[in-house]
């Protein structure tokens, strides 16, 4: 999942309907944090992945969905 936080990160603020500006409000962090981890630039600590998985679930939003989706969007379909 360490290698897929980038996708999570996105996928979870889209799911929501948010900003990068609003995600960063609700976590208490930066916008420039928030951009880092969706471009794979950073990743989140320790601490920041435990905030994300329990933002999540306060939200209602399962992580194994959003990263089954996150994996079935970059699978070739077949035609």
């Amino acid at each position: 999942m360490l290698d897929q936080m980038s996708e999570l990160v996105r996928a979870l603020r889209r799911e929501l309907r948010m900003t990068q500006e609003e995600l960063a409000h609700e976590l208490g962090i930066t916008v420039g944090t928030v951009n880092r981890w969706e471009n794979g630039r950073f990743r989140p600590s320790k601490l920041a992945r435990a905030m994300i998985l329990e933002f999540s679930q306060r939200r209602g939003v399962s992580v194994d969905a959003l990263m089954k989706g996150a994996t079935n969007a970059d699978a070739p379909t077949a035609h």
